[in-house]
């Protein structure tokens, strides 16, 4: 079943090849509908947490409603993490509901759904109360993950000191993901020396995750420490850590592509950067302006921030409009780090162009892009 570290959003358990198979996950549920197994309680659950995983909710409560009558807590648990690593609250708290309106007893996995849609929404106070509800009302105590989406909320809510409180007091040893939530939240609202003191904590856990190096150096620069910034940086080179590489994989008629950013390898790459820049110019007539237009003053650094144009999830997307994917078929996206802010930005811009829907599965959570909008509210 689903594994509560990816649900908690903030562990790097992204499985690209597993997550991109939807076109494999389509031609099983035929299958199991031809044989008549579409009725069987494990293989509903099994796809619904498939269709959930690749950010298909919508097919993935279709075969919920299907077999609602026949399913377990299993099975709704998994519908419940297909909601939450969205975001989408209010679908989490409704089927919860819902859920004991059956007859269901909610388990730890179904709390640490709910948790995971408020992480994810950055809703500390709402995450506080359900924690006590859990415990209090359902007899449950949290675990470690349930924690990990408390602390997580409260950062995003830039409650910072409180959430670091809770890692400190809350009755588990943090571990990694506990710190990198904390490194992650105090670099996004400008806390740089508590950016610092979290990166060494995590690198107590791990002296060689490149996410701490990396965060905390963005999170030092941002604040103009470039002593400490490089500081960071020569540790990183001594202890010899890579950077991991931004990948995107994007599925087209049951073939899975793979990019890289400023790839230029691919067969159709002339006509991928084609589309990339009809894409743009398209965009900007709706009032999109590109990082590297807001520095014309500096030219170093526009040709540098130009390349974030051929970021690998942008050549991902433009090879699905180029590839002849259906008209009006969700542009699916897997990415292995964290979707930068001006492909965020201009994804929304692209989903008006085209008007096509944009499923973007990133390190932390699925973005699904319509009408302009991310489901995840600009919070990631």
């Amino acid at each position: 079943m689903w594994c509560p570290r990816c649900t908690a959003c903030l562990e790097r358990c992204v499985r690209p090849p597993e997550l991109a198979a939807m076109e494999q996950c389509r031609i099983i549920h035929g299958h199991a509908l031809v044989a008549g197994f579409d009725r069987n309680v494990v293989v509903g659950t099994a796809l619904i947490d498939a269709y959930g995983k690749a950010g298909h909710v919508f097919d993935a409560r279709r075969v919920f409603d299907e077999n609602v009558r026949l399913l377990n807590v299993v099975a709704w648990n998994a519908m419940l993490s297909g909601y939450a690593q969205q975001g989408d609250k209010n679908s989490v708290l409704e089927l919860f509901h819902l859920l004991e309106t059956r007859g269901f007893s909610p388990d730890e996995y179904s709390f640490l759904a709910v948790l995971t849609a408020f992480s994810n929404a950055g809703l500390a106070s709402e995450s506080e109360k359900w924690i006590e509800k859990m415990r209090v009302r359902y007899g449950l105590e949290p675990g470690l993950e349930h924690y990990t989406c408390l602390i997580g909320a409260f950062g995003r809510a830039g409650r910072l000191e409180d959430a670091e409180k809770i890692a400190m007091e809350m009755p588990f040893e943090p571990d990694a993901a506990v710190w990198r939530a904390l490194l992650s939240s105090s670099a996004l609202h400008g806390a740089p020396d508590m950016a610092l003191r979290m990166a060494h904590r995590l690198l107590e856990v791990n002296p060689y995750d490149d996410s701490a190096y990396v965060i905390a150096a963005n999170g030092l620069s941002a604040s103009g420490r470039w002593d400490e910034v490089a500081e960071m940086r020569k540790m990183m080179k001594d202890r010899r850590v890579r950077k991991e590489g931004g990948r995107s994989w994007i599925e087209v008629k049951g073939e899975v592509h793979v990019f890289l950013a400023g790839d230029r390898n691919h067969e159709r790459a002339e006509k991928i950067y084609a589309k990339l820049e009809e894409l743009i110019e398209e965009c900007e007539k709706l009032g999109y302006v590109p990082i590297w237009k807001e520095m014309l003053h500096k030219v170093e650094e526009r040709e540098k921030t130009r390349a974030l144009w051929y970021h690998s999830e942008k050549l991902a997307l433009a090879f699905g409009l180029v590839s002849g994917t259906p008209p009006g078929k969700a542009l699916r996206i897997v990415n292995n780090l964290r979707i930068c802010r001006d492909c965020h930005e201009s994804f929304k811009y692209i989903n008006r162009v085209v008007e096509r829907e944009i499923i973007m599965r990133d390190v932390n959570r699925y973005h699904r892009i319509f009408n302009g909008s991310c489901t995840c509210g600009d919070i990631w």
